[in-house]
């Protein structure tokens, strides 16, 4: 017994080692608190949260970017959560005293509305990303104008020379934000054709990068009068586009793509692609933290802010 008594001391200190290593490691892992170069600096003034689905890949990597920059240069914690993996952890969020939240909201489930008003009641301000699901004093719209990118659409399209314009967009699982303001574009595309709009036909494709390519070739043997295929995916478009030339249909069909990847840019520049639609994922990050930082800071901020697209064509690269 006097044995174990002496190590009592011992296997106590080893104890505490171990707990002041971990408030240690817990302190520099804060998200208010900022450490550069192994020195620590600031704390920083406001934490924010951001809840993001796991698909649209392409968005989501530079969205992230604006938010992390945003985060550094205005002195914000900043933490990412799913969506789709932690709904928990949003239900949770109107009770974690953080200073704002900015949701990509890609579908209007139940939960979801009730989190989010959730959040709101607390007094908690929100920013919508992309799509509007709520409209609140307390919430902000931060992203991309669909009717505009619908009428950018239907601007390249009225190039051909035809008196009716049958377009065919594929919407998909990867970029669920676009699918969720679908009325928006095509609105936008009717608007601009206006007596030239023939067609419209909608479909969708799965996470399955291949999808595309099983989806051109069934739209194209049901229907042998499709002027434009438009792209919501930057994926999509390359299998579409490689879809098109084994079919030898380049020129017979139009295409607008979705993004501004190199081999895109190389296709438009050669005559396979009309355009893209580029949106701004970066400026939307950015522009997020701003408001969530300006609404602690002064108490209100622009109700909707529109980020933009670009639309490249080949004129354009000219």
């Amino acid at each position: 017994m006097n044995h174990i008594v002496k190590f009592f001391p011992i296997v106590f200190g080893v104890l505490l080692a171990v707990l002041l290593l971990l408030t240690f490691q817990s302190t520099f892992k804060n998200p208010f608190f900022s450490m550069k170069e192994g020195k620590p600096q600031e704390e920083l003034s406001y934490h924010f949260a951001f809840y993001l689905p796991d698909s649209d890949y392409s968005f989501t990597e530079n969205f992230k970017k604006g938010v992390i920059e945003a985060g550094e240069a205005l002195k914000c914690g900043i933490t990412f959560h799913s969506i789709e993996e932690e709904p928990l952890s949003l239900e949770m969020a109107a009770y974690s005293g953080i200073d704002g939240i900015a949701i990509y909201p890609f579908q209007k489930s139940s939960n979801i509305l009730e989190y989010v008003n959730k959040i709101i009641d607390e007094g908690i301000p929100v920013v919508q990303i992309e799509n509007e699901i709520i409209r609140n004093e307390n919430s902000f719209q931060i992203g991309t104008n669909y009717f505009e990118t619908g009428k950018a659409i239907g601007n390249m399209a009225l190039i051909l020379n035809e008196d009716k314009i049958n377009i065919a967009i594929i919407y998909s699982d990867k970029t669920p934000g676009l699918s969720s303001d679908n009325n928006l574009i095509e609105m936008g595309i009717i608007n601009v054709l206006g007596t030239r709009a023939g067609t419209l036909t909608t479909k969708r494709t799965s996470l399955n990068p291949l999808d595309a390519e099983r989806l051109t070739y069934e739209l194209l043997r049901e229907s042998n009068n499709i002027d434009v295929i438009v792209l919501t995916d930057p994926n999509d478009t390359l299998v579409t586009v490689q879809a098109i030339i084994d079919m030898n249909m380049v020129g017979s069909v139009q295409i607008i793509g979705s993004g501004d990847a190199p081999k895109i840019k190389e296709y438009i520049e050669k005559g396979v692609i009309l355009g893209s639609i580029v949106r701004n994922p970066y400026r939307i990050g950015f522009s997020s933290v701003m408001a969530l930082r300006e609404i602690n800071l002064i108490g209100y901020t622009s109700a909707y802010v529109d980020t933009g697209i670009s639309v490249i064509t080949k004129r354009s690269k000219e």
